[in-house]
Order: C-alpha cells, then structure tokens, then sequence
C-alpha cells in the first residue's frame, strides 16, 4: 500500500508508514450528507460562471504498482529457481577427444604388436638382437601409452561434466575424474568405475532427472578387458625388456605375451571410448532440447558402435 502523506511504498498491512511514520490506518467513513428540506433551494453552478476543469489524467485510477524490488524493509521475495544444469558445466560432446584417443591408441596397439613379434622371433631363435629392438619397440609404445593415457584423464572428466546437465547422483564427479588418475591403489579401478557410471546413466530408458536410477544397470563386458588386458599387459611387457639376467627364451616369450595384451586393451579402449561417445551423444539429441540446458546439442552419428 502507499502512504497517504508521503507515498512511500509499505507492505501490506503495515500500521505505520516505514519513511515519514504516518499511520496507514484507514480513515473512518464520513456520514452520508441529509437531505435537502423541503423546498430548499438546489445547489447549482451559478449562472454564467466557467465550466470546471477537466480531471488530470490519471485521476481516480488505482496507484501504478512499483518495479520489481520495491524500497522497503517489509517485504520478502523467493529466491529464483535453480537452474537444471550444473553452474559450471554444459554439454560438449566428447567426440574430438574420443577421435584422438581411437588414433593415439591405434598407433601404441601397433607398437606393442611390432614387439610382441619380435619378442617371440627372438625367443624362438635365441636371437638378442631381436630381443633388443622389441625392448625397443616397448618403450615407443609406453610412449604412445602417456599420451593415449593424457588424453583419457581430459575425456573421462568431459563424459562425466556432460551427465550434470541430466540431474545425476553421481558417486565420483569430475573432481574424481580427474584425481583418481593420480591417486595410489585406487588409480587401478576407480576410473573403470567412472567409465561404468557415465554408461549406466546414459541409458535412454532412463529420462532426466536420472537421480539414482542408474544403479545397478548392465555395462558391456569390453570395458573390463580393456582395463585388465591394458594393465596386466604392461607388467608383463617389462618383464620382457631385455635384461643380462635372463635368458633369451624368458625375455622374449615375456615380450610377447606382455606386447599381445597391451595391443589387444588398446583396441579394446578405441571400442569403449567410441561407444561411450556415441552414446552420451544419443541421450544429449533426445533429452537435451527439453531441458533448457545450454549446450549444443550433437547432430548425426559420430561413432558407430562396434
């Protein structure tokens, strides 16, 4: 209501005006005039005297509301709603991320075969030199296993970022994403689990909210060989580094088994992170439009799963 001396804007039912300290209590009513005696007189303009003025503009309307925040101490407002998506993440498909790791992990599955042959030439023939240049050929395909493994620490974290605009209840977020790369004991599964998470929610039966609906849902099998093949692979590949201390046949058939793994996970890993993409993709084309999350929303197939 507004203060009849000052009009100054005060909350409804106030009993004192907040600025001039007027009391807002509204006025008794005046009693209806008596009427006129009989053969009174009527009341009438005088004759020939000037018609009264016409009304401001605006008289006898109701009072134009204020803007939005009114001045007053009085009043309380709701907060906005939050928004559906994260305050820090919105959709990016991880698709050129997923495109580089398919070729990095590509060039490192070729370097360990190249060792893996050559590992098991030397063993069978006792040939040293051999067994030296698949030693060789393992330390250009760890090379390529950093930058395959660089390049997964940034997809995990951007395939874990896309579920935020989805409202997940997400056991590790994208703070784990990243840290459980670096962290002892744990860096040996706990990116698996990420992995695992981000297929479960984005199953298309499940529309956003997603919550904890995830639980519980089927992963496909190839994202374990990739992790266990990839580790036991590389353990196994050092052993067969050639070393004065072992026999040829030992360093060479070490070489072998150790390459074949590391080379099979890699191609296991292009499988994951291709149908992984894809189909963060699909659910991102299907559910994004109706949230009104910002993010582009992917167009056409960017992988087909294999």
């Amino acid at each position: 209501m507004y203060c009849t001396r000052c009009g100054a804007w005060n909350a409804q039912g106030a009993a004192f005006c907040w600025k001039c300290g007027a009391s807002l209590a509204p006025a008794a009513p005046s009693p209806p005039p008596a009427p006129a005696a009989p053969g009174a007189p009527s009341e009438s303009p005088a004759a020939g005297a000037p018609p009264s003025p016409p009304p401001p503009a605006g008289y006898g309307q109701p009072p134009v509301q204020p803007p939005a925040w009114p001045q007053t101490p009085y009043a309380t407002y709701p907060p906005p709603a939050a928004p559906v998506y994260g305050p820090r993440w919105f959709y990016l498909s991880a698709s050129g991320l997923a495109l580089g790791i398919s070729i990095t992990a590509a060039v490192a599955a070729v370097l360990y075969g190249i060792a893996a042959g050559l590992g098991l030439a030397g063993a069978a023939t006792d040939d040293w030199d051999a067994l030296e240049i698949s030693g060789a050929f393992i330390g250009l395909g760890s090379l390529a296993a950093i930058a395959v493994g660089i390049l997964l620490i940034i997809w995990t974290r951007r395939i874990t970022g896309n579920l935020l605009p989805f409202q997940p209840a997400l056991e590790l977020g994208t703070g784990w994403a990243v840290g459980s790369w670096f962290v002892p004991i744990i860096n040996y599964w706990f990116p698996l689990r990420i992995w695992n998470q981000a297929w479960r929610a984005t199953d298309p039966a499940i529309a956003p909210p997603i919550g904890w609906q995830w639980k519980g849902r089927p992963v496909p099998a190839v994202h374990v060989l990739s992790w266990v093949a990839y580790h036991v692979g590389s353990w196994v590949a050092i052993i067969g580094i050639p070393t004065e201390d072992d026999t040829n046949a030992a360093i060479g058939y070490a070489g072998f088994a150790g390459g074949t793994l590391v080379a099979m996970g890699m191609v296991f890993l292009i499988l994951v992170v291709r149908n992984l993409t894809a189909r963060q993709d699909e659910y991102a084309r299907r559910y994004l439009p109706g949230l009104g999350a910002p993010g582009a929303v992917p167009q056409g197939p960017v992988f087909r799963g294999g």
